[in-house]
């Protein structure tokens, strides 16, 4: 077994005439290869011509030079045909697409080539983003932590604001802020959805981290009150009720999968953010209290974590974290000189202790032990 998948192995005769076949479909493709070369150097802009890209993309969509001669073709057709049959080939083309992506999800080329279509839509007037809103959100169906899927939606959902904002011409600004709002809105909802699925979702907790901030800008630019969103939750009332919420998002996930890096890396986020951090030392202390909270409920965990463990081992995690929080304690104490820069002895025995439990980082370690790492990282 490897990622799942059961080895199989095949007999003398079986490898044979999979040589075989294999044989024959390499001869082929080298053969519609040179036929396109051909084409294109003839400068053969044709319905049949692009007939011959769409073949050999099915089976190598990774042939980029196969993209840029198809678009090529496009750009000759869109000149001598109506812009109704235009239209109709770049809706075509999204469908292909579409056949395509879900055998090679993970291929820029693919990607990069819808974006092109979409913005010739846009060209004509003839772009539909809702419908490929819901296109992207069928994909992450089937794979809900694809890399290239998020960017896409969030290319999507800024197309989708751009049109709202311009297409239906609000009255005011207010109203175009509530738009705008509204969608980011639904977003964030969408990446709670997926989170509350699956915890490990990188993805979806980087999607969280970047529009949180816009959600609040935008919630601050309503002219009123009265006028705010109705789906605008309480906690985008303030950085600090923002920060209440996500930490609390975030201990429910620390409990059920201590394991889960993505998990602490957001955490990791919410504690050294200009965004909130800001705010937090508007108040005196603030920052302070959470900082001890934090290092409170990571160290309940990691005692948890050690009664369970067979030789009563730290969780690499947690003491990761530990070291991280009780780090930012002692970057306010410095700034209000009331300790040194120097590390004290506890992040220092933590930092031993990590040594011994993750060796595959010693060398990280002791360059953190010898201050020429910082234990703070830069996220």
């Amino acid at each position: 077994m490897q990622h799942g998948i059961k080895r199989v192995s095949l007999s003398a005769e079986a490898k044979r005439l999979k040589l075989e076949k294999d044989k024959s479909k390499i001869a082929h493709y080298k053969q519609l290869t040179e036929n396109i070369f051909s084409l294109r150097n003839l400068q053969t802009y044709t319905v049949e011509s692009l007939k011959e890209t769409t073949q050999i993309l099915q089976i190598n969509p990774e042939f980029y030079t196969m993209w840029n001669y198809r678009r090529e073709i496009f750009e000759h057709l869109k000149n001598n045909i109506p812009v109704e049959d235009y239209a109709q080939l770049m809706d075509n083309d999204l469908k292909m697409l579409m056949v395509i992506l879900k055998r090679f999800p993970k291929v820029y080329w693919i990607w990069n080539h819808r974006r092109w279509c979409l913005f010739e839509l846009v060209k004509i007037n003839r772009v539909d983003w809702q419908y490929e809103y819901a296109v992207v959100s069928k994909l992450l169906e089937l794979d809900s932590r694809n890399y290239h899927g998020w960017q896409y939606r969030r290319f999507v959902v800024q197309n989708m604001q751009i049109q709202a904002t311009t297409k239906a011409a609000p009255a005011s600004k207010n109203e175009e802020s509530l738009v705008v709002l509204g969608i980011n809105i639904e977003e964030f909802k969408y990446t709670t959805s997926k989170i509350n699925k699956n915890f490990s979702n990188f993805s979806a907790w980087h999607n969280r981290s970047t529009l949180i901030p816009k959600i609040y800008n935008l919630y601050l630019q309503l002219e009123a009150p009265s006028e705010k969103s109705p789906d605008v939750y309480d906690i985008f009332k303030s950085p600090r009720s923002i920060l209440t919420h996500e930490l609390e998002l975030i201990k429910t996930g620390m409990y059920m999968d201590s394991e889960d890096t993505s998990i602490w890396l957001y955490m990791w986020w919410l504690l050294t953010e200009k965004f909130f951090t800001d705010e937090l030392r508007k108040e005196d202390g603030a920052y302070l209290a959470v900082l001890e909270e934090q290092l409170a409920n990571v160290e309940e965990l990691n005692e948890l974590e050690k009664s369970d463990h067979i030789y009563h081992w730290d969780n690499c995690w947690c003491l990761k974290t530990i070291i991280l929080v009780k780090g930012l304690i002692q970057q306010e104490h410095v700034k209000t000189n009331k300790s040194s820069a120097l590390l004290t002895q506890d992040i220092k025995n933590h930092i031993q202790a990590l040594i011994e439990i993750d060796p595959l980082r010693k060398g990280k370690y002791l360059d953190q032990l010898e201050g020429k790492a910082s234990i703070i990282p830069i996220l």
